[in-house]
């Protein structure tokens, strides 16, 4: 039976795992559409020159390229550097007034493409010490003089960290946070610039940009695809693009609103291969996009490639392409239900499973803890559920082990005699055996410890009443519920009392004797279970002889 109940458990559990699982599944969001394949850029060139590995800025020329360095220790890199069209140095690099520029991060050309803007507005969030203000430096793109220094803060002196820079038909820059989650902001200036080391002129926020979601694979994951790393502008002035790790998102801009553009409109996305890239121009004929990888993040081996690609004409892929699943699945019997219904559907599903899982590890958990059944004599199994612990038989038997029984008292219990020639009998451990008593119950006849015996019985070992003439072992003895022999004292047990009045000590163990009960008329002494030859009255406390004998004897049972 009990087989039966672990394998009944063992199968709900599973059942139960299942239809968790089958919950869980349909809980689970639709898998996102695949994202389309990035096609490759076309390298235009490679840069050789180690002093250009942690390119950030990059603007196309009609001779070549003008590229800057990420922030640097190294004076060497802190340049403004001319390149042709072969990725090679064409023209000494512009290095800057003063003490130079704190990080460096992006490149953009002015409405006339006279002027070269520089963005000094990195600041990143891991450094010890965030900027209080930032700056941008001007030159002219031939490159005739050094730049100048205009140094700007932001609303409140938040710190921001921005990699991207635009200018707009003003003459004013746009400056647009890096942002990992959220929305980037967008930044102008309040006022008119100052050259120089001057007080900060304060700039207020005049927008945020939300991008689409992609899912373009770069090694920074969803952090690149929504950290916004470079900008540039077409040379017509009619469209700009911002650059993540990933992408590039194209917008239309009507009338030079740039900040309407990026607030308000739906980019164009290109996927991007270069791996790490910060930086992103227009070709000078505004037909392709140009890129380039900051280096620092490469090996030694790997090479700085100037990368073309050709702008895409279509929108973001959505995430999860939600009509695009429900055609592919076809019909379904759910189909027609809501999204509340759904909601609660999967929930029921998905308790019922966790309930089903609980109560199949509750039964293994109990199955494996119940005691395998006991052997009764003969080898048939024993119910423990019956009353007093006897054996699943009508036979009549005697008393089971620690409890009571029909016939012949139990160990540990008490329990009726075994007929006329022993009226009552004391269970071993737990007082007299007759029914009426506390304890194991028998005969009525008064005893302690389990119910007393008749006068002329005895009482059970270690504790209870004995009737007059016979004691219990380790204590007990004298008159528990019988009356004492005539003209003697109660009869003792083994290790202490004293024999009976006016007979001879005999058998007691260890100090005491014991006298023989007189018989008052009632049946003869039961020598049953002795050793032959024997009589019980010639004294074995400790039950030395076989056959038959009961544990610290000097008592009959």
């Amino acid at each position: 039976m009990r087989r039966a109940v672990s394998s009944v458990t063992v199968a709900l559990g599973m059942l139960g795992a299942t239809v968790a699982f089958t919950g869980a599944a349909l809980a689970a969001p639709a898998p996102a559409a695949p994202a389309p394949e990035p096609v490759p850029g076309k390298k235009r060139c490679t840069i050789a020159d180690e002093r250009l590995r942690e390119l950030s800025g990059l603007v196309a020329t009609k001779s070549g390229y003008i590229v800057i360095n990420d922030g640097t220790e190294i004076e060497a890199r802190k340049r403004v550097f001319y390149l042709d069209t072969k990725c090679k140095i064409s023209k000494d690099p512009v290095s800057y007034s003063g003490g130079g520029p704190f990080d460096t991060e992006d490149l953009a050309l002015s409405p006339d493409a006279k002027t070269l803007w520089i963005a000094d507005t990195g600041d990143n969030v891991t450094s010890k010490t965030r900027r209080e203000r930032v700056a941008v430096w001007t030159m002219p793109v031939a490159g005739t003089k050094r730049p100048v220094l205009h140094r700007l803060s932001y609303p409140e002196g938040k710190p921001h960290d921005a990699e991207a820079l635009l200018i707009g038909d003003d003459n004013k820059p746009l400056i647009i946070t890096k942002v990992t989650s959220g929305k980037a902001e967008i930044y102008r200036p309040s006022g008119a610039l100052k050259n120089g080391d001057t007080d900060p002129v304060p700039m207020a926020k005049v927008g945020e940009i939300t991008l689409p979601k992609t899912q373009t694979e770069n090694p920074l994951n969803t952090f690149g695809r929504v950290a916004i790393t470079g900008a540039t502008r077409s040379p017509d002035g009619g469209k700009v693009v911002l650059r993540t790790y990933a992408d590039a998102f194209e917008y239309d801009v009507a009338g030079g609103d740039i900040v309407g553009a990026l607030t308000t409109g739906k980019p164009r996305v290109t996927p991007l291969t270069d791996p790490f890239g910060e930086a992103i121009s227009y070709s000078t004929d505004g037909k392709t996009f140009l890129t380039v990888s900051d280096g620092g993040q490469f090996t030694e081996e790997d090479p700085v490639d100037i990368l073309s690609y050709t702008p895409s004409t279509t929108g973001a892929v959505p995430v999860a392409d939600e009509s695009a699943a429900k055609s592919a699945a076809g019909p379904s019997w759910f189909s027609s239900l809501s999204l509340t219904d759904l909601t609660y559907l999967i929930a029921a599903v998905g308790a019922v499973g966790a309930l089903l899982v609980g109560a199949g590890i509750v039964g293994i958990l109990r199955a494996r803890r119940k005691p395998a059944p006991d052997e009764g004599p003969g080898g048939s199994e024993r119910d423990d559920d019956l009353p007093g612990g006897r054996a699943d038989d009508d036979r009549g038997a005697r008393g089971g082990v620690y409890g009571g029984a029909p016939a012949g008292g139990g160990v540990y219990g008490g329990g009726p005699g075994r007929g006329p020639a022993e009226p009552a009998g004391g269970g071993v451990y737990g007082g007299g055996r007759p029914a009426g008593g506390s304890g194991g119950g028998g005969r009525p006849a008064g005893g302690s410890g389990g119910g007393g015996r008749p006068a002329g019985g005895s009482s059970g070992v270690y504790g209870g009443a004995r009737p007059a003439g016979g004691g219990g072992v380790y204590g007990g003895g004298g008159s528990g519920g019988g009356r004492p022999p005539a003209g003697g004292r109660p009869g003792s047990g083994v290790y202490g009392g004293q024999p009976g009045g006016g007979q001879p000590p005999r058998g007691g163990g260890y100090g005491g004797g014991r006298a023989e009960p007189p018989r008052r008329g009632g049946p003869d002494p039961d020598y049953r279970g002795q050793r032959g030859g024997r009589r019980r009255d010639d004294g074995d406390p400790y039950d030395q002889y076989p056959g038959g004998g009961r544990a610290y004897r000097g008592d009959r049972y």
